[in-house]
């Protein structure tokens, strides 16, 4: 089993104010082990220091104020680990599943009211959760205001699922900046087609986490993804979100500083107001909070 490095665990703090609000839109918490046991056919050990306890100290440092949880697949879909988290934040935290297609209502109608606003697909039906069962677990949740976070392998993958995606009629976000690479970039013809989506598509919301996975010239700046994601955020700046991704658990590349990944934004929406939109009014839209 591949045992994944440790978070940061000494960040630096963001060398701007972020807003009242701020929210890190995508996070995975894991253990302790002895009372949250990971699936046996998990693709990695989480390390040990990427408690709730421990993403809290990072949470302070970056002054965030609000947050994602997001299950990670070390759980599979027993999502009592988030649960319990987010009734310890007490309304500051929301989450979002992963489901079993098999789960019963009442189980569903926890999540719910414990502050879950959506689960996660992969395209194509990987990872065991099919487009059926997603338009089964739609047709289940109507009424809980959810919406679908959606994970494509490459951006023509993500341009593919919005038809499916937008027959669902509810708010569906893709992760992964879209997969959008430095090779990406305005005149091309997949990337076109991604931001054409994004201005069109009422339903569509997109994540900025991840692009330090992209990114060939790597830390501290991450200069190679500024001018894909200053493209994208132009083309729907309201419907723009981050993410930490912490603990990094199952990266490539090496584990990054969080203040490095808050500080990108200073590159890639250098307008304070469109930084706060990404930060704190469009995750308080998307997820449920109010202003």
């Amino acid at each position: 089993m591949r045992q994944v490095k440790p978070p940061n665990p000494n960040p630096h703090a963001p060398r701007f104010k972020l807003p009242a609000g701020a929210c890190d839109t995508h996070l995975h918490i894991y253990g302790p082990f002895d009372r949250y046991p990971l699936v046996a056919e998990r693709g990695y050990d989480p390390d040990p220091h990427s408690t709730l306890d421990d993403y809290l100290r990072t949470h302070r440092a970056l002054g965030l104020e609000r947050a994602v949880i997001v299950t990670g697949s070390g759980n599979g879909t027993n999502n009592r680990i988030t649960l319990d988290a987010l009734k310890r934040m007490n309304g500051s935290f929301k989450a979002v599943a992963l489901l079993n297609p098999a789960i019963t209502d009442a189980d569903l109608q926890e999540l719910k009211d414990g502050g879950f606003t959506g689960f996660r697909i992969k395209s194509h039906g990987r990872g065991g959760f099919t487009y059926e069962d997603t338009k089964r677990m739609v047709a289940r949740t109507q009424g809980f205001g959810w919406h679908i976070e959606f994970t494509p392998q490459t951006v023509a993958d993500a341009v593919a699922g919005v038809p499916f995606l937008n027959s669902l009629k509810l708010p569906y976000l893709f992760d992964h900046v879209a997969e959008a690479e430095p090779h990406h970039h305005p005149g091309e013809r997949e990337f076109d087609e991604l931001v054409k989506i994004l201005q069109n598509e009422e339903n569509i919301w997109l994540n900025l986490y991840s692009f330090y996975q992209q990114s060939e010239s790597g830390a501290p700046s991450y200069s190679d993804m500024v001018e894909v994601i200053q493209a994208l955020i132009a083309a729907r700046p309201d419907h723009i979100v981050w993410g930490s991704n912490w603990p990094h658990a199952s990266i490539k590349v090496a584990t990054p500083d969080d203040g490095d990944l808050l500080d990108f934004l200073l590159a890639a929406a250098p307008e304070e107001k469109t930084r706060n939109a990404i930060l704190a009014d469009n995750p308080a839209k998307l997820y449920g909070w109010r202003k």
